[in-house]
C-alpha cells in the first residue's frame, strides 16, 4: 500500500548497507596489502566510498590518498584528480598533517586560482593552524565579492562557532538563510544557536519555518513544544501540550518523548475546566490516555523498565 515511497526508502537503505559492506571489504584489502603499493582502483574506490558515505576517517584518507596521488596520479581523470586533492587536503588538516595539506592546497590554487574551492581550502588551513582572524578575513573578502557563495558562507558560520562567538555565528547564519531560505539543516542549526543563547522566541521562529516545510514532522513538533514548555507560563504549557499531542498523532502514537511531554504540560496546567465543555473533557481524559499509552509501549518494548515507569506515574498521582 505504501507504493513507490516505500520501495525508494528500501532501495536507498539497501544501497547504503551495500556501500558500507563495500567499504569494509576494500578497507580490509588495503589494510592487509603486503606487496608494495596497493593498485589505483582499490585506493580510488576507498576514497570514493568515504566521500559518498560521508564518513570521517581522516588518518586513513590521508594515508591512502597520499599513495594514490603519489603513485597513481596518471590513472585519475581530471575531475576525480582534483576531487581527491580536496578530499585528502581536508583529511590531512583534520589529521594534523599541515605541510602535506598545504602542498595539496597549493596545487589546487595553481589549477583553480581565486576559485571558491581554493578559498575554502585556504580558509580551512588557517583555521586548522589557529589563524582564525586570517581565515575570517579571507571568508569575509570572498563573501563581499560574492554574497551567494554557499560554501564560504557555511565555513564562516563554522569559524564563528569555533571561536566561541555564538552571536557572530547567528548573524552569519541569518545572512546565509536570507539567500538559502530552503536549507532545513541551516534552520535547525540556527534554532540550536538561539537555544544556546537562551533566545527562545527566536528559536520558535526557526521551528515555525521548519514546520512550514514539514508540518507533521514529529521531531519538529516536539522541538517546538519543548521550547514552549521551557518558556513556561499557562498559555505556553497549553500550546506545548497541543504540539506534543500532534507529535503523538504524527508518530502513530509511538513517540515516548511526546507522551512524556503531554504529562509534563498537564502537571503544570492548574486551571479548572468546565465539565460540560467537550473539549475540556477531552483535556481531563488526556493524562489517563497518555499514561496508558506509555504503559503499553514500555510493556512491549522495555518490560524491565515498567516497574520504574509505574513508580513514577504513581508518585505523580496518575496510577491508583
Amino acid at each position: 500500500s505504501c507504493g513507490f515511497a516505500c520501495f525508494t526508502q528500501s532501495h536507498c537503505l539497501t544501497h547504503v548497507m551495500a556501500s558500507n559492506e563495500e567499504l569494509e571489504e576494500v578497507e580490509a584489502e588495503l589494510r592487509n596489502w603486503k606487496s608494495g603499493v596497493p593498485p589505483a582502483d582499490k585506493l580510488s574506490k576507498y576514497l570514493r566510498l568515504i566521500r559518498e558515505l560521508k564518513i570521517r576517517e581522516s588518518d586513513a584518507t590521508t594515508r591512502y590518498g597520499s599513495l594514490l596521488l603519489r603513485y597513481h596520479k596518471g590513472a585519475l581523470n581530471e575531475e576525480e584528480l582534483w576531487l581527491v586533492h580536496e578530499q585528502v587536503a581536508v583529511a590531512a588538516l583534520d589529521a594534523g598533517a599541515y605541510p602535506f595539506a598545504a602542498s595539496l592546497i597549493r596545487a589546487v590554487a595553481r589549477r583553480f586560482p581565486d576559485s571558491s574551492r581554493t578559498r575554502r581550502l585556504q580558509g580551512m588551513y588557517w583555521e586548522a593552524s589557529g589563524s582564525l582572524d586570517r581565515a575570517a578575513e579571507l571568508y569575509g573578502d570572498a563573501l563581499s565579492e560574492n554574497p551567494t557563495n554557499e560554501t564560504i558562507a557555511k565555513r564562516l558560520v563554522a569559524l564563528e562557532k569555533s571561536r566561541g562567538n555564538m552571536q557572530g555565528a547567528v548573524e552569519a547564519l541569518k545572512k546565509y538563510l536570507d539567500i538559502y531560505s530552503g536549507d532545513r539543516e541551516a534552520w535547525e542549526e540556527l534554532a540550536d544557536l538561539y537555544l544556546e543563547l537562551l533566545m527562545y522566541r527566536q528559536a520558535l521562529f526557526c521551528y515555525e519555518e521548519l514546520l512550514m516545510f514539514l508540518p507533521t514532522h514529529p521531531h519538529y513538533l516536539i522541538r517546538y513544544a519543548d521550547v514552549l514548555y521551557t518558556m513556561g507560563g499557562s498559555s505556553n504549557y497549553r500550546m506545548a501540550r497541543a504540539y506534543y499531542a500532534k507529535a503523538v498523532e504524527s508518530s502513530g502514537g509511538r513517540s515516548v518523548r511526546a507522551l512524556w511531554g503531554i504529562l509534563a504540560c498537564c502537571a503544570n496546567i492548574t486551571e479548572k475546566v468546565a465539565l460540560q465543555d467537550s473539549r475540556t473533557r477531552a483535556q481531563i481524559d488526556l493524562p489517563n490516555l497518555t499514561t496508558q499509552a506509555l504503559i503499553n509501549i514500555y510493556r512491549e518494548y522495555a518490560p524491565d523498565k515498567l516497574p520504574v515507569l509505574q513508580s513514577i506515574l504513581e508518585k505523580q498521582g496518575l496510577l491508583d
